[in-house]
């Protein structure tokens, strides 16, 4: 009996420490993974907020020069790009709230065309890791147009 012991336990200590060693390298790529398209998901964010900012500053300027046309077709290009990626990357409620936003333009030019932005970044924001907490939508508003909801009425 103490034979089969001494021939035993150091086999299933084996099988033990092998079986956790793969394990914790299975948890440490899927982590990596993890990170990894979190990471690819808030940069298609990023860069979809930044194009439709950089585009509703362009429609704004009277100027049309060489660069102005440069400069909106690479905004142009990065919303597309940006678009794409959301559509791989992006959760079920951003896409949805995106593509409900994109059906009225990616012009940002009428109060309704505004919230349906807020309501676009709020989900964005709702989208990440750690969770952030909530926002109410006139301060949400009012960090991305640098006005109240209610002053748009007018």
């Amino acid at each position: 009996m103490k034979l089969n012991l001494v021939v035993i336990v150091p086999i299933v200590s084996a099988v033990v420490a092998a079986v956790v060693s793969l394990s914790v390298v299975f948890l440490s790529r899927r982590s990596e993974t993890i990170k990894h398209l979190q990471s690819l998901r808030i940069a298609a964010y990023v860069d979809f907020i930044r194009a439709v900012a950089g585009l509703g500053v362009l429609q704004h300027e009277a100027i049309q020069s060489k660069e102005h046309f440069v400069k909106d077709w690479e905004l142009r290009m990065l919303l597309a790009d940006a678009k794409s990626r959301i559509a791989i990357y992006g959760s079920e409620s951003v896409a949805r709230s995106l593509a409900q936003f994109l059906r009225g333009g990616n012009v940002l030019d009428t109060p309704e065309r505004a919230r349906a932005f807020t309501g676009v970044c709020k989900e964005m924001r709702g989208d990440t890791r750690p969770k952030l907490g909530e926002i109410t939508d006139s301060d949400m508003h009012f960090l991305l147009f640098g006005y109240e909801t209610k002053d748009n009425l007018k």
